[in-house]
């Protein structure tokens, strides 16, 4: 069980670093050009992924009781 939270957290801090790239990558597509909306849609895309994957824990609605508990 406590190897599980640890998983847990380690995948969480690897997610919200990853998301702090993103969100800077589109800061900076969306200062200095002009035109890559396309860009931005695909980068919040991914962004919107992984948080609804791994905060919103999506998943657990559809796993069995067994799942949930371990």
């Amino acid at each position: 069980m406590e190897e599980k939270k640890q998983q847990a957290y380690r995948i969480g801090w690897v997610v919200l670093i990853l998301l702090a790239f993103l969100t800077i990558g589109e800061y900076l597509i969306g200062s200095y050009t002009v035109g890559l909306a396309s860009a931005l849609l695909l980068i919040a895309l991914i962004k919107a992924f992984f948080v609804v994957r791994d905060y919103m824990h999506i998943g657990r609605l559809f796993a069995g009781e067994e799942e949930i508990e371990g």
